[in-house]
């Protein structure tokens, strides 16, 4: 979908203009494992150059702290648009350059092993810290760096759908040169408009609970004695616990807005990874810790 002809529905700017807040529900990658209750939202700054002040919260389960990060974007359009379809993040403190023009989220070189993050530490704190590190100010901007590019596959009032390459692609872990590949990046973020979270929650409950009174009942475990028991119990509570959830995220892609749904599968195929942890983020959690990005000297 990343495609000129797409444009009206891939508006980077007006995006940004809504002002809601908007949840990541499901990525097509698990790079930032350990985190769940993602939300963002952004408020205009400067509707001339297009730049918005944007919000990101989320809580840390390693840690069980919440945290809160502010920075600016901007909306630019990328090489061959005439709409802007692209979201830049700035992690110096200020507004991101115009420059260099996005190229477009199917001009990236990717790694073929994507299994570089091993730390703890989200994905935006790692990046956040990179920027602190001497730079010669004269340089031109780099990604991953100076900002972050997202790439608008699909952005209306319901949903956004993002595709982030560099980070997702896990393009700066590897150190073995050979292992490059020139592949498509089809990995996207599914964000929907926090005021319909509520009513897909609760669709995606009944629906499991309809298909779990559909489902097959299984055949008692009579004459399994001792540890044999046991072991074949943990085993058959693991499955199904593994089964349960796999059940509750189909049945709440299921829940998502079509067109959205549609897009994402479109674009990046199946979702991989569920994103919204039901009973994380409906517990009480501490007050969320602030990070802003680094001020420039």
């Amino acid at each position: 979908l990343n495609d000129p002809k797409y444009g009206p529905l891939q508006n980077a700017w007006k995006a940004l203009e809504r002002n809601d807040t908007y949840v990541l529900v499901f990525r097509s990658k698990a790079y930032e494992p350990n985190i769940t209750c993602v939300e963002v939202k952004s408020t205009v700054y400067n509707e001339t150059l297009k730049i918005a002040n944007y919000t990101r919260t989320y809580l840390n389960m390693t840690s069980g702290n919440r945290t809160k990060l502010d920075f600016q974007v901007r909306a630019l359009n990328q090489s061959g648009y005439e709409l802007e379809n692209v979201i830049r993040a700035g992690l110096k403190g200020n507004a991101p350059n115009a420059t260099p023009i996005p190229l477009g989220s199917n001009m990236y070189l990717q790694y073929g092993d994507y299994s570089c993050n091993t730390s703890s530490k989200p994905l935006w704190e790692m990046l956040l810290d990179r920027t602190s590190l001497d730079k010669d100010e004269a340089s031109n901007p780099v990604e991953g760096e100076d900002y972050l590019d997202f790439y608008e596959v699909y952005s209306q009032p319901s949903c956004n759908i993002l595709r982030s390459p560099l980070l997702q692609g896990g393009a700066r872990c590897a150190t073995d040169v050979s292992s490059i590949q020139l592949v498509r990046v089809r990995r996207c973020d599914f964000w929907l408009n926090q005021s319909l979270l509520a009513d897909v929650l609760e669709h995606a409950d009944n629906l499991t609970q309809s298909n779990d009174t559909k489902a097959p009942k299984e055949t008692n475990t009579e004459g399994r004695i001792g540890d044999e028991h046991q072991a074949y119990m943990e085993k058959k509570n693991n499955k199904e616990k593994r089964n349960e959830e796999q059940k509750y995220a189909d049945a709440l892609f299921k829940s998502l807005p079509t067109a959205c749904r549609y897009a994402f599968i479109a674009s990046c195929g199946y979702p991989q990874v569920m994103m919204y942890n039901k009973a994380k983020c409906d517990a009480k959690v501490k007050d969320p810790t602030t990070t802003t990005t680094p001020s420039p000297p």
